[in-house]
Order: C-alpha cells, then structure tokens, then sequence
C-alpha cells in the first residue's frame, strides 16, 4: 500500500557539501556505499520451491529439446514401438529438467549477489527524511549541526516520475522498518522486500527514497568515493527547495557562504533561509525563522 508523501522532507548535508546547493547536483549513491551493510540485501533461502523450478525448466526446454530431436530418429523408434518417441524425448526432458534445477540450486547463494550487484552498478539512492530536528542525524550527517538542510517539496513532480504502474524507480517511495524478515525465496522476494525495506534498528531516521537509473546522471566526478564508486550527479530542479536550515552548530563563515549562494542565484530567491536552535534545558532541537537575515543580504535584487 502506497503511502502519501508528508508535506515536507529533508536532506541532511555537511558544511563540505555546500556544492549540492550552489551547483543545484545532487548524488544518487550505489547501495554498496550507505552505512547500511544489508542495503538492498532481504534474506533469501532459495530460488524458489522446487516444483517451481521445474516447472520453469521444463517450459523452457520442452521447445528446445524437440526443435533438436532428429526427425529421422523418431521415425524409426515410432516404427518399432507406436508413441516410443514421447517416451524417449520425456525421459531427456526429464534428465534435463532435473540438471537444470539443480544447476539453479547450486547457484543460489550467487544469485542474490548478482541480483544486489546489477542493481548496485546501475541505480542510486536518494535518502531523505520527514524530521528535521533529529539530533543524531544533524551529528551524523551534518558534521556535528555545523552544516545545513535543504527542505523539498515532496509534491514536485521531479518526485513523481515513474513511467508506469509496474515502475519501481523514480519516485518517492517511504522506507518500511521491520524487526523480522524471514528468509523468502528470491522469485518470492518483492519490491518492496528488496527496495524498500529496513531492519527497525533504523526507524528513527523516517526515511524516504527515490532510486533513478545512472543513465539519468547529469554528471559523473573525476574521483572514486572512498569505497570504490563513481559518484553520480542529478540535476535538482530549482523550485522543487522550499528551504535551507542552518545547522545549530554553523559557523558564521559558513553562513556568509551559504546566504551568498542563495543571494547570487535568480532561481533560488524563492528559498527562505531558516536555523536549527537547540534548547539548553531539554536538547531538543527546533526550526526557526532565519529569512529577515536573508532578506538584508537580498535586498539588492531587482
């Protein structure tokens, strides 16, 4: 069941990623680079049940293995015994059809890899989330609050572009936290299983995601991430940002940096500049209006 998209999501960034906003790139990351180590990795037990299998096999070689049967020989064999062709062809189908599944079998615990490492060289990730007052996140993903959040607009249509009812890719879709995940099958093994689902351990972050396809890029970098991967650049729309939070512990050359930016780009005078404050008496942390600043460094414009 698709789920409605909340008002508004976040993307926790570090003072060093001041680009993503300047350059208006943002990057897509293989699933092999998130801090996650079972990204995109359901448990499975098999390929799937054994009469399935079979079953499989057996549609896909019947077509063959007649095609291959000499004509000449069937001839001879219903001449010795009417309907002995069948027999013989069924008992190769069904020699075929057993070293076939089994083949399949002994190959499962490869399969998922394959699955995994396809998916990992040829899309990327965009995590977002519904909080922007969470104080782990602003640690872990925003240097310690010294850096920012840009605020989007879930309902802009860069958020909104599968192709059809059967895409699984490029739109928004909410992450589903579980404590259990039982071992399926991998032909049993859903979206959802495979795209869209975490162990609960990561519940606090809210997540939401979009996967696009690489072939989408704008831009690929010069350099390898620290894991080996190309970094992946998409374009962002400009008014799909509502706004840009400061970090609680921003630093004032990094908010000359940031307000400088959005004062020297046309398409983000629409951005309202806000700052993450924390209360000294609880930790909790809240967004508060930072736009008269803005408009001080705005007030040149035409």
């Amino acid at each position: 069941m698709l789920v409605s998209a909340p008002e508004a999501l976040f993307k926790y960034l570090p003072p060093s990623r001041i680009d993503v906003i300047q350059n208006l790139l943002i990057r897509f990351t293989q699933a092999s680079s998130l801090n996650d180590t079972l990204e995109l990795r359901p448990p499975t037990k098999g390929v799937a049940k054994r009469e399935v299998l079979e079953e499989i096999a057996r549609n896909g070689l019947t077509p063959a293995l007649w095609t291959k049967t000499n004509e000449q020989s069937k001839k001879i064999l219903d001449q010795r015994c009417p309907g002995l062709s069948e027999l013989v062809g069924e008992i190769y189908l069904q020699a075929a059809v057993q070293k076939c599944t089994e083949a399949i079998e002994q190959r499962h615990e490869r399969n998922p890899s394959a699955v995994f490492d396809v998916t990992d060289h040829n899309f990327g990730i965009l995590s977002l989330t519904e909080i922007p007052y969470d104080v782990p996140m602003w640690a872990h993903y925003a240097d310690g609050g010294r850096g920012y959040l840009i605020e989007f607009n879930p309902g802009h249509s860069w958020f909104h572009g599968k192709r059809d009812e059967r895409d699984s890719f490029r739109h928004l879709r909410q992450v589903v936290y579980v404590s259990l995940r039982p071992q399926k099958y991998l032909l049993d093994t859903t979206e959802m299983d495979f795209l869209y689902t975490k162990w609960s351990v990561w519940e606090a972050e809210k997540e939401w995601r979009i996967i696009r396809c690489f072939n989408d890029a704008v831009k690929k970098c010069e350099n390898l991430d620290s894991y080996g991967n190309e970094i992946l650049l998409f374009a962002i729309p400009p008014d799909s940002i509502r706004s840009v939070v400061l970090g609680i512990s921003a630093g004032d050359e990094f908010e000359a940096k940031l307000r400088t930016v959005l004062s020297n780009n046309p398409e983000l005078r629409h951005v309202s500049l806000k700052r993450a404050v924390q209360a000294i008496d609880t930790g909790n942390i809240s967004i508060v209006s930072g736009d008269s600043c803005l408009e001080t460094t705005n007030a040149g414009r035409p």
